[in-house]
């Protein structure tokens, strides 16, 4: 019997707005692993890790624009492993199908074109894998902030979580040491440490040269031996610091 009551149609026009996938999230094994590796995270304890036994991701996205929630996808996304300030060789790095058109101006900065990802996979699939990499880490990015803005939507289209992980912004640890307040793009912090940036504007070169570019201002700012709170710390301190 259908019901064709005020109700009713308020609770068919609620559904309908949950994404399809989230509904499912809970039956999908795949998702289901997603969902639970992120409830699995305890951002105070990660905080309070000693440097030089933390298990640290460092991320980097190329996407078809700044505006994750006006329509914007990824394209590209890489992950690099660190051990402490070591990288362990662990490395994640692959195109993505926005299954959208990349801008041409957005094509010039990463020269990633629409036939490039064709038969990428989609972000889905690409969370499917990217999550548990992440796994109980502290997230490291230049201007990190946008990347995890990215993901954090779709992982709450899918099954209505998000990244809780703490997270350490490269730019911002430059001006707890450099005492340089501004807007910094990775070539100015990597000139600064005095890093060589290959594959500037890729997903990989770019997160290559933010991990060099960390193990420089994080020695500066810590010692091995502190928790990495401290640097949460020093980041939080500079100011300009929104959730994303």
């Amino acid at each position: 019997m259908r019901l064709n009551t005020p109700m009713a149609a308020l609770l068919t026009r609620l559904l309908a707005s949950v994404p399809w996938a989230a509904r499912q999230g809970r039956q999908d094994p795949r998702l289901r692993a997603v969902h639970d590796c992120l409830r699995a995270c305890k951002p105070a304890l990660l905080a309070r890790t000693p440097l030089a036994h933390t298990r640290f991701v460092v991320m980097d996205t190329e996407t078809t624009g700044f505006h994750a929630y006006a329509g914007d996808e990824i394209v590209s996304i890489a992950l690099i492993e660190l051990q402490g300030l070591e990288p362990t060789g662990r490395v994640y790095n692959t195109l993505v199908n926005p299954r959208r058109d990349i801008p041409a101006h957005s094509t010039r900065i990463h020269h990633i074109t629409n036939a490039d990802v064709a038969a990428a996979p989609v972000i889905e699939e690409v969370l499917c894998d990217v999550i548990p990499f992440i796994g109980e880490s502290i997230l490291i990015g230049h201007h990190v902030q946008f990347d995890i803005r990215f993901l954090n939507k779709t992982l709450y289209q899918l099954c209505r979580g998000r990244l809780r992980h703490p997270y350490l912004d490269t730019m911002m640890l430059y001006t707890a040491v450099s005492g340089r307040l501004g807007h910094y793009r990775l070539e100015d912090v990597a000139r600064f440490c005095r890093v060589t940036i290959h594959g500037r504007h890729t997903a990989y070169g770019d997160a290559m040269a933010t991990a060099a570019v960390f193990q420089t201002l994080a020695t500066r700012l810590s010692r091995a031996e502190q928790p990495v709170s401290r640097l949460i710390k020093c980041q939080s301190a500079v100011g300009l610091f929104r959730q994303p």
